[in-house]
């Protein structure tokens, strides 16, 4: 049976209040390794990010927030309405909240508005090969591995693979199903 979702932690939409935690995790080595950024972040660059985020019908970006304060962020991008397909993205930047389920609760939320609200086909995302927590936990949600991304991901400046993974429309496994 799934791990049972965690009743303290939903989403909301990423407003401009979000933008000092976010600003802030991505300054954090262990977030911004993981999520493979290319130059160095700045509080107007996370802003417009947002404001971009909030106008483009391509974006569905969240703020995770457990109880009222905000610990991530999950986001569904690249939004394919023709094909019904989205990339998905996560970060929880409180360490704090890192390896409680929160993470995992998130990525179920997400999952739930892309192949309901959306009415999404798949969703797919890359993760480099050496972020196994980050694996595991696509695997446990029902992820599966379409393929390998050879020295697709470049981390401390050496060139690894990145697995490319995806979920199909009724694969989702709802906490107490089965």
């Amino acid at each position: 049976m799934p791990p049972v979702l965690r009743a303290d932690v939903r989403l909301v939409p990423v407003a401009p209040e979000h933008a000092d935690d976010m600003y802030a995790w991505m300054c954090d080595p262990d977030v911004s390794r993981n999520v493979g950024l290319r130059s160095a972040p700045s509080p107007e660059r996370t802003r417009a990010w947002i404001a971009r985020a909030v106008e483009d019908a391509t974006i569905r970006a969240f703020a995770i927030l457990e109880g009222p304060r905000h610990v991530g962020n999950v986001v569904l991008d690249q939004i394919d309405e023709y094909l019904g397909t989205a990339r998905l993205s996560l970060y929880v930047g409180k360490p704090a909240a890192r390896g409680a389920g929160i993470g995992h609760t998130a990525v179920a939320l997400a999952l739930r508005e892309a192949f309901g609200a959306l009415r999404l086909h798949k969703v797919w995302l890359t993760v480099h090969c050496r972020n196994t927590a980050a694996v595991r936990l696509y695997e446990r949600l029902g992820f599966v591995v379409e393929g390998v991304l050879r020295g697709e991901f470049i981390l401390d400046g050496e060139r690894i693979d990145a697995l490319r993974m995806s979920m199909l429309r009724g694969e989702l496994e709802e906490p107490g199903a089965g």
